[in-house]
């Protein structure tokens, strides 16, 4: 009986072994022996970063629910976009500066047919703000919220330092969905269209930079684990925020080849300071042939000027607005 036990064991293995090597068969390999991660990648999707309340605990949905679930998505954007026009804006038109013809944010949801982005908490909700995490978000919205004094009064997507999807980490958003990794022995560079953001990363691990050095899209340490690239990114300055994180935030980033048109990206934050707990969100990109665009943002930043000249119109008018905080951040 045991001998019989044994066996089984032994099969089980042999059988995993040879569903790992088969699935590793359809991933493209480097010279030097690692899997490719090249390539363009799509990142554009309709799953949600949180969890609907509508989905409550349920984590993963049959297909006939995927399906329902982006017909409605679909029909939501086409009721929206043929509204009659009754002379009454609304705040998150002006937001946006443009109608949906020029956002892409893509029709389906991720091949995981996951609730939601997040994966950890369990509930696919982000864990609870601390009192520090509280109060540095309170401090933002209101500065974010008063007619802006100079360019540092206003967030660093409006500023063009650093994209509002382009991270890291890479989140899907309302337009410029794409990267584009290139990868060599010893660096992996990743490049995103969201205001042509790029990093360089080495391959073969390394020390953080003294605590005193910020950089706006931190310092990143990469290094395999297996088939696995993983990033590790400290160094944020205290404006990097990524969903109410703060400086003191170490992301942590894997890049996994599924097949020839899937890469998993899966991210965690850590930052004890700002949230009750850590969270983690997973996507799968598709390869595309379509290439990364000029996004100028800083050729010119025409609403830079703008905003400021309006705001200082206001001043001498002695008139206040609360609508410099954009609807999505209330």
């Amino acid at each position: 009986m045991r001998h019989m036990k044994i066996l089984r064991s032994l099969a089980v293995s042999i059988a995993s072994m040879a569903i790992a090597q088969a699935s590793l068969a359809d991933v493209p390999m480097k010279a030097w022996g690692k899997p490719s991660l090249q390539g363009n990648w799509d990142f554009r999707t309709v799953t949600p970063f949180q969890r609907p309340a509508a989905f409550a605990d349920k984590e993963f949905l049959t297909a006939d629910e995927v399906e329902d679930y982006e017909a409605a998505v679909r029909a939501g954007r086409e009721a929206r976009a043929t509204a009659e026009f009754d002379g009454e804006f609304d705040q998150r038109d002006l937001d946006v500066g443009y109608n949906t013809f020029y956002l892409d944010q893509g029709t389906t949801m991720t091949t995981t047919m996951r609730t939601s982005q997040l994966i950890y908490p369990e509930n696919g909700r982000m864990p609870g703000m601390t009192d520090r995490g509280r109060e540095a978000a309170a401090y933002y919205r209101a500065l974010q919220r008063r007619s802006p004094q100079g360019p540092e009064d206003r967030n660093l997507y409006d500023r063009c330092i650093l994209g509002f999807n382009a991270g890291p980490p890479m989140r899907s958003g309302a337009y410029n969905n794409m990267m584009k990794l290139i990868q060599t022995e010893d660096h992996i560079v990743i490049q995103t269209e969201m205001v042509n953001d790029h990093r360089v990363i080495p391959t073969s691990g390394g020390e953080a930079l003294p605590d005193d050095v910020r950089q706006w899209k931190g310092n990143s340490i990469g290094q395999w684990d297996g088939d696995t690239f993983v990033v590790t990114t400290t160094n944020f300055t205290h404006l990097s925020r990524f969903n109410g994180t703060g400086e003191n935030m170490t992301l942590t980033e894997r890049f996994t080849r599924l097949d020839e048109d899937r890469l998993q990206y899966e991210w965690t934050v850590d930052d004890a300071e700002m949230f009750d707990d850590r969270f983690t969100a997973i996507v799968e990109m598709q390869l595309t042939d379509a290439d990364l665009f000029e996004y100028a943002c800083h050729e010119a930043n025409y609403a830079m000027p703008l905003m400021l000249s309006g705001a200082r119109k206001q001043d001498a008018a002695g008139e206040e607005d609360d609508t410099w905080l954009p609807s999505w951040s209330r």
